[in-house]
Parts: structure tokens; C-alpha cells; sequence
């Protein structure tokens, strides 16, 4: 065990120096963890176009570390959504994707308005179900600062 010796008067300034070296210690393990984890939240993601997978991003400030996915349908894959009827149109755009069909739009293949119309009813009448990527990997990302920690000592 390491000592140190502080007189009465100075003790004050120590601790603050401490204090701050602890801070900007626990701020970078956070950092480093979470960097750590987002190979993972990529790798879990569902991947049709690509942006969901490529919009995890992270940003630290004095008093707050935020990680999330800023794709415009990030909210709907994490959570869910209750029924609605989507447009029709990104519908179309993801059958053909799907089923690698050549058909062009506005004629498309009767497979694939057939898919998008499916997909479409049955959002309308179920919605759809939460993915929690993000939620799933929380255990990940503690576990990831835990060890970052450690390293600290």
C-alpha cells in the first residue's frame, strides 16, 4: 500500500488535485468502454441499406457520455411502434431489395408489390415488435468500462 503524507493545511488542494485526476480517470474509462462496444452494437444491427449499422455514434461532454443511433428510423427498430400504415413507396424500395428483383418502378414485379403489400397489412394490423439492440448490449458496455477501470487500478 502506497502512503502519502499531507499536512493538515494542504490537505484541501490534495484532495481537489485527486479529486480531479479520479474524474478525468473514470471520464476516460467511460470513453474507452464504450468505444469498445461499438463493434458490437454494429455486428448486432440489421443491416438492409446500411444506415441504421453506420449511425451509432457517441459524444462525451464535461457532464454527460450519450451513445445512440441518430438513423431516422432508429426509434422504431430499438422500441417498436404500434400499428400504422406505412407508405408504400420505401416498402416497394425494400421488397426489391430483398428479392434482388430487376424490375424498375414504377414497374415493379408482381412478387414484389406482393411483398410490400404484405408487409404493409401486417404492420397495420400488429405493428412492429422492439429490436433493443441498444438495450441488449447495455450488459456489454458495463462490462467494457468495468475493465477499463481495472486498467486504472
Amino acid at each position: 500500500m502506497a502512503t502519502k503524507t499531507v499536512k493538515l493545511e494542504n490537505f484541501a488542494e490534495v484532495l481537489r488535485k485527486d479529486t480531479k485526476v479520479r474524474i478525468a480517470d473514470y471520464r476516460s474509462a467511460v470513453v474507452k468502454g464504450v468505444i469498445r462496444s461499438i463493434p458490437g452494437l454494429v455486428k448486432a444491427s440489421p443491416v438492409d441499406t446500411g444506415l441504421y449499422a453506420a449511425s451509432w455514434d457517441f459524444s462525451v461532454s464535461e457532464e454527460e457520455a450519450i451513445l445512440g443511433n441518430f438513423a431516422p428510423h432508429a426509434p422504431i427498430i430499438e422500441s417498436g411502434a404500434r400499428p400504422f400504415t406505412p407508405p408504400l413507396g420505401p416498402l416497394l424500395a425494400w421488397a426489391k431489395r430483398v428479392l434482388k428483383s430487376p424490375s424498375q418502378p414504377p414497374d415493379y414485379d408482381n412478387e414484389v408489390w406482393a411483398l410490400a403489400i404484405g408487409t404493409r397489412n401486417k404492420i397495420a394490423d400488429e405493428g412492429m415488435k422492439p429490436r433493443n439492440i441498444l438495450r441488449k448490449q447495455i450488459p456489454v458496455i458495463i462490462e467494457n468500462i468495468r475493465k477499463e477501470l481495472k486498467k486504472i487500478g
